[in-house]
């Protein structure tokens, strides 16, 4: 049986994980929904606590990619939009690191917040990676690191955010920009916003903020940290039973692939 009443806020009630028709719509139109203050005030200490006494066991990541997370192109200029590479630094705690009595992995767990977010996101059944590294990861940003413009590969993504930093850091997005009317890359666009020619949205975020965001066609980054930590939790899902995150990526984020 679920137990995280004493973890979450209590505002979210009975009543508020039946009631996704409003922020489905939301999510449909704006490409993210934010639910603050969503984990308790004492929970989120300790899961501060916990990702602090993890972080030694953090693997440093130093990634360059393409907005579009694919091999370059050659029939496009390397400047283009299409190839221009963008550089993401950070710390990650892979899965297997993370206790199942973690208040995280309560969370990933539970039957009623996994029921919500197949509300919200319109699936029948969310399953974890089938590798162990990848369902839940803690990523810590510092001053200097940050998370270069891309799209994701999957469909949604879902964050909780434990620490913030002081300064920098800021979550910028555009949503539903990837293509032109006919279905093909809109490259034109991306390009005059890497170019800075169009200014971002930008997404408040505070301590204990659950984020789910439709990053495959929304164009998004979070800029320099400039003083103090940013501590990100991800809970990863797939659609389908038994999918694990790819070798290279495995590589890239955890140094491992198992």
């Amino acid at each position: 049986m679920d137990n995280i009443s004493n973890i979450i806020n209590a505002k979210y009630n009975d009543k508020f994980f039946t009631s996704t028709d409003t922020f489905r719509n939301i999510l449909e139109k704006k490409g993210i929904l934010v639910f603050t203050d969503f984990i308790s005030k004492n929970i989120l200490r300790e899961m501060v606590k916990e990702a602090n006494i993890l972080k030694s066991k953090a693997f440093s990541s130093n990634s360059e990619y393409n907005v579009y997370v694919k091999p370059n192109d050659s029939s496009y200029p390397l400047k283009s939009a299409r190839n221009r590479m963008m550089k993401t630094t950070k710390k990650c705690i892979a899965n297997d690191f993370i206790s199942n009595h973690s208040f995280l992995m309560q969370i990933y767990n539970s039957h009623k917040i996994q029921k919500f977010f197949c509300d919200l996101l319109g699936v029948s059944v969310l399953y974890p990676y089938g590798d162990d590294l990848s369902s839940v990861n803690i990523n810590y940003y510092e001053p200097g690191d940050a998370l270069g413009w891309h799209f994701d590969n999957s469909d949604f993504t879902i964050t909780l955010l434990i620490k913030n930093c002081s300064k920098g850091g800021l979550y910028q997005y555009f949503t539903d920009i990837r293509y032109k009317k006919d279905g093909t890359e809109n490259y034109q666009l991306v390009e005059d916003i890497l170019d800075n020619k169009i200014l971002p949205n930008i997404q408040a975020a505070c301590e204990g903020d659950l984020m789910i965001f439709k990053g495959n066609k929304s164009l998004h980054r979070v800029t320099d940290i400039l003083d103090g930590e940013r501590i990100l939790v991800t809970f990863n899902f797939n659609n389908q039973k038994g999918l694990s995150l790819s070798e290279q990526s495995r590589k890239t984020f955890f140094g491992r692939i198992a």
